[in-house]
């Protein structure tokens, strides 16, 4: 089975205030996000992290391992081997870092990647960032990383609980993966199939679910 999450923050206290988590402590907070991957994913199975694992490498160092399932991360902001990093804004400086990941469990894809989930669905693509700014105004600070609209669904992170589905200005569907909209869990493609059948009106799921 593939699962997709994103936004876990480990050990970043004030992602409970910011997001509103219902924990009292950000120990208590760790321990339940491992239990509740553990509870879904099994050794066998994939899980796509869409970016923002955590804000410090020591949490990467302290749970990658105590985590199920073969890891596939899509960097974001936070991450070290995001391009935004601060650690990596060299070649160099992030090649370091996506070898760091690697000894800790983790393949490192692209900050932008595509998976074909086949049938009426097809090509849908995966980044940390949505199409958008969420209709912020300002300088939008992440516009270098956003992701190209070319219609196809997105699969996203960075949002956190602001919103589980959303239309890009040109229509096309955007999810968001992250963990403060799935129960602090990873959610099943199944269930993301379930949800874009739904939000793009396609009749036959039958076909699509693996």
């Amino acid at each position: 089975m593939i699962y997709f999450t994103s936004d876990e923050h480990f050990y970043h206290s004030r992602v409970i205030e910011y997001c509103s988590r219902p924990f009292l402590s950000v120990e208590s907070m760790n321990e339940m996000m491992v239990k509740n991957w553990n509870d879904v994913v099994g050794p066998d199975d994939t899980v796509y992290c869409l970016g923002d694992f955590s804000m410090a490498f020591r949490s990467v160092e302290l749970f990658s391992s105590r985590l199920l399932g073969t890891k596939k991360l899509v960097p974001g902001n936070h991450d070290f081997c995001h391009s935004y990093h601060k650690k990596s804004r060299t070649p160099d400086n992030q090649k370091k870092w996506i070898e760091k990941y690697k000894e800790f469990g983790w393949e490192v894809l692209h900050e932008q990647v595509s998976i074909d989930l086949g049938g009426d669905i097809g090509i849908v693509d995966m980044c940390h960032h949505p199409y958008s700014d969420d209709g912020s105004e300002g300088h939008d600070k992440y516009a270098k990383w956003r992701p190209q609209d070319e219609g196809r669904v997105l699969l996203h992170g960075h949002v956190h609980e602001r919103f589980l589905t959303k239309r890009s200005s040109s229509g096309s569907l955007q999810i968001n993966v992250g963990c403060d909209v799935w129960d602090y869990k990873p959610v099943s493609l199944n269930q993301l199939l379930e949800l874009i059948v739904k939000e793009n009106s396609i009749n036959d799921i039958n076909s699509l679910i693996k």
